[in-house]
């Protein structure tokens, strides 16, 4: 009747760290759920239905909430990596419900180490702490620095730097970097899961050489605020940079008498001006210190000495711990005390976590004491150390053996399990019971509660989503199908959302995962995210089953996996790797072969990224390998790519149009193939300014053009080369005149190419080839020296060569061949524009003083001439027949 509940398990080989397809044998089929839900099994024998009782005594009622701890993993199997790998073979491994502890080479003590846990059941830290003397048994005297999951299970050891200043504390960066606050104040950070220094093996210093070292620090997300010997504050907000720039905030003035107690942050999301807070205890006040200011908070308040700070996952209010043993909770302003609890011990606690937004933890040794607004407050007993990690919506506990999670109990729960509830949520859950009973009362609560139905269903799907036993969360389910069944209006996605989710919750659960999100962690964290973290920690095969089950694209998982799988195959033979690269990144028809072969590249295998961008090329995947070659920023990928393209419209003949088109909206792609062509495919290169509407570079590449066939010895004597050249030099002006800020290359072109046609007729009629290459005066001398004035005439026409340059011109070639009658009798035709100057310096020029005297006597024009060559004679002589100067028409 109705829905049948099945969470089918994701499966994946748990033995396996690299991405395999799962075998379908029985064997090999391992699930990633503590328990297998099979609906035979259900329909055969329906799951015992927990009383209200038994599931509330687990309960602590705290004022007028209850809360529960859940262990999560019990007990932890702590050992090093290396000793896990030695035990494999005589045990059975940590599987199942908590990972078993036979073959346990050794365990992590807590109260030995420094230790650091990631949010949203991230992974854990630890590095032996030097400061305590401590007994080695079986371990190494060297220290290491460990990563476990947060079910115990080792991830990587690395040995710690060795001659590195002491350890102040770890902690865990929202990217998920491992940082290390060292005491000289100095960042050391490790990337995950191998915890290798990244970027450098290096510190990176935060504080001054003059500081003293570090007192105190406080680490939120994405930062850090460091408290120095000398009582001053260094703030960095990106602890992930390179470059985390720290920053000295303002001095809070603390005297030489006294002392910072505690210290807390309001990270940089609460507060108004978007940079972090720092809260420092100081004597009977407490100090909020910033970029700018020092406020001085809770004087008026009278609360004392305060021994320990915590700040609310929120922002707003902060859990102090005063001298005299009174727990207070007040707003970060220090406006007023919200409530306050006398403890038993005035001993300053060893940690002070909020739990959620209700309650406060402290913890001393072997006592936890979790204190609400109002009613008497719980006391958990610890006989072994254990460490507070808080969460969105509670704190993870861990100890030595075991990882709890104390929360508040959802409303949900609370209706349906609550002792006495007679709630529409606890009657559906309990009609459910007494329907696999075959009992009639199942129809009789069906009928009290038939008007609140939908919320009864609601709080049943919720509610199973809280739940960490899988047990529990297929009981609720099943109650919610039976309502269903009754109730058509309720939005059935609702129950297939929730049983999804579960899903992908029960397998990152898993000890062999070890990552024990809740369903609001999960919600916070969302699913792409959480397939980052899977990746990051190696377990590639989960995220991929989880990306295909969320219908997300799984290319970033093969991606991260192709690339690790590289890096970590240094030496399988090229051929090989690529057949095993290739079974999986067929699996995802969308995948960069080019970052792949990017990676491999920078990985040093060449030859396997050479093997890999062909692959785009050969599937008809011209635009996308393209992109990805650019993405890798290799441009030999980049060549190989387009040489390819080129290479395929040159064969099937078409227009290369949409080659252009494709290099054109890619910087890169478009820069290497004009330095290419350039060298070699001028005709291209031509093609694609002109179809991409630069026609200034296309001109500019035909005077190129021009100018290599003019300096061919052939060109400039008659031959057929000549005429290709001005036709260039054609095209060429044409295409500068389609532009409006090309005017004067137009014109110069346009020029260029008359004179050129010029030269080649005379040429052809003197059959000389001496005008090609020469200048417009160059060729009218040439043209009068050769007898023929009548072709300098029309070059001068042509060309419009001012009258004054014409006698110049036409002095100089005729005093050159010596034909002096020529010249006295052109000297006589009329009054030279600028004068006689011209035929005195040409006679001059050729040695003749005698003819140049006929052009120095005689009329007016003569002897003002004759006037202004003695005063250039004197000046000359007075200044060592040095040039004469002119500036502005005077002498100087």
């Amino acid at each position: 009747m109705g829905y049948r509940v099945e969470l089918v398990p994701i499966r994946l080989d748990p033995h396996v760290r690299g991405l395999t397809v799962p075998s379908r044998s029985p064997r090999q089929s391992t699930s990633f759920l503590t328990a297998h839900l099979a609906r035979d099994a259900a329909a055969a024998s329906p799951p015992a239905m927990s009383s209200s009782v038994s599931v509330a005594a687990e309960w602590d009622l705290l004022s007028d909430r209850f809360y529960r701890r859940i262990t999560v993993y019990s007990p932890l199997p702590w050992s090093p990596p290396s000793a896990a790998a030695a035990s494999s073979s005589s045990t059975s491994g940590g599987g199942g419900g908590g990972g078993g502890s036979g073959g346990v080479l050794g365990r992590l003590d807590l109260s030995t180490h420094i230790v650091a846990a990631a949010p949203f059941g991230g992974p854990i830290a630890a590095v032996r702490d030097d400061s305590k003397i401590v007994q080695l048994h079986s371990e190494p005297s060297r220290r290491r620095l460990l990563l476990y999951s947060s079910s115990g299970h080792p991830i990587a050891s690395s040995p710690w730097p060795p001659q590195l200043p002491r350890l102040h504390s770890l902690a865990f960066s929202s990217s998920l970097n491992l940082v290390a606050l060292l005491s000289d104040g100095s960042l050391l950070r490790f990337r995950l899961p191998d915890l290798k220094p990244n970027p450098s093996p290096t510190p990176v210093p935060l504080l001054p050489t003059s500081s003293g070292g570090v007192a105190d620090a406080a680490f939120w997300g994405g930062g850090v605020a460091v408290l120095t010997e000398d009582n001053r504050v260094v703030v960095t907000t990106d602890i992930d940079a390179a470059d985390p720039h720290p920053r000295e905030f303002a001095d809070p003035c603390v005297g030489q008498d006294e002392q910072v107690l505690c210290m807390a942050v309001v990270e940089p999301q609460f507060v108004m001006s978007g940079s972090p807070e720092v809260l420092l205890a100081v004597g009977d006040r407490v100090l909020a210190v910033d970029e700018d200011d020092v406020q001085t908070l809770g004087l008026e308040l009278e609360i004392g000495p305060v021994q320990k700070m915590a700040v609310s996952p929120n922002g707003k209010l902060l859990a102090a711990f005063a001298h005299d043993g009174r727990l207070l909770v007040i707003p970060t302003d220090f406006s007023k005390i919200i409530f306050e609890y006398e403890c038993d011990s005035a001993l300053p606690p060893d940690q002070i976590a909020w739990c959620g937004l209700d309650s406060v933890l402290l913890y001393w040794s072997e006592a936890l004491l979790m204190v609400g607004p109002n009613g008497d407050p719980v006391l958990y007993n610890y006989d072994e150390p254990i460490k507070l990690i808080p969460e969105c919506d509670g704190v993870r506990i861990l100890s030595n053996s075991n990882m709890e999670f104390l929360h508040r109990v959802p409303d949900s729960t609370t209706s349906i399990f609550g002792i006495g509830s007679m709630s529409p949520a606890a009657l559906l859950y309990d009609a459910r019971d007494h329907y696999d009973k075959q009992s009639a009362k199942a129809y009789d609560n069906y009928q009290l509660i038939s008007s609140s139905l939908p919320e009864a269903i609601e709080a049943c799907i919720d509610a199973a989503g809280h739940e960490f036993d899988i047990s529990r969360q297929h009981a609720l389910l099943r109650a919610a199908t039976y309502g269903l069944a009754f109730c058509s209006q309720f939005p059935h996605e609702r129950f297939q959302e929730m049983c999804k989710t579960l899903r992908v919750l029960n397998a990152v659960r898993d000890p062999q995962i070890g990552m024990p999100l809740t369903i609001q962690q999960y919600k916070l964290l969302t699913a792409p995210v959480l397939i980052g973290r899977l990746i990051n920690a190696n377990q590639h095969l989960l995220a991929l089953r989880i990306s295909e089950y969320l219908n997300l694209n799984p290319e970033v998982v093969i991606m991260h996996w192709a690339c690790e799988k590289i890096t970590a195959s240094a030496a399988i033979p090229d051929t090989v790797l690529l057949e095993g690269l290739l079974d999986k990144l067929r699996l995802c028809k969308g995948i960069s072969y080019a970052a792949v072969a990017a990676h491999a590249d920078n990985s040093g295998r060449r030859k396997l990224a050479a093997m890999l961008i062909p692959l785009l090329l050969s599937i008809d995947e011209q635009d996308k390998a393209l992109s990805k070659a650019i993405e890798s920023g290799d441009t030999d990928l980049v060549y190989l790519v387009l040489f390819h393209i080129w290479q395929k419209v040159a064969v099937e003949k078409s227009a290369p149009l949409d080659f252009f088109g494709v290099i054109n909206a890619r910087p890169l792609a478009r820069d290497l193939f004009m330095a290419y062509a350039r060298h070699s495919k001028h005709e291209a290169l031509k093609d694609f300014f002109l179809s991409t509407g630069r026609l200034q570079d296309a001109a500019f590449l035909l005077l190129k053009e021009s100018r290599e066939l003019e300096r061919n010895p052939m060109a400039s004597k008659g031959s057929p080369l000549h005429g290709p050249q001005v036709r260039l030099i054609e095209q060429a002006h044409r295409l500068f005149a389609e532009t409006k800020e090309h005017v004067f290359e137009s014109k110069a072109s346009e020029e260029h190419a008359k004179l050129l046609r010029s030269q080649h007729e005379l040429e052809v009629s003197t059959k000389q080839a001496i005008f090609v290459g020469s200048s417009v005066s160059d060729t009218i001398k040439t043209c009068i020296a050769m007898g023929n004035e009548r072709a300098a005439l029309k070059v001068k026409s042509e060309f419009k060569v001012p009258d004054k340059r014409w006698y110049w011109l036409k002095s100089c070639a005729l005093a050159t061949v010596g034909n002096w009658d020529a010249l006295e009798k052109f000297s006589k035709e009329r009054r030279p524009p600028g004068g006689y100057k011209p035929f005195v310096e040409a006679c001059i020029d050729a040695g003749q003083k005698t003819e140049a005297l006929k052009h120095m006597h005689g009329s007016r024009w003569q002897r003002k001439l004759q006037k202004q060559l003695h005063r250039s004679k004197i000046i000359n002589q007075t200044h060592g027949g040095g040039h004469i100067h002119r500036s502005n028409g005077c002498l100087p």
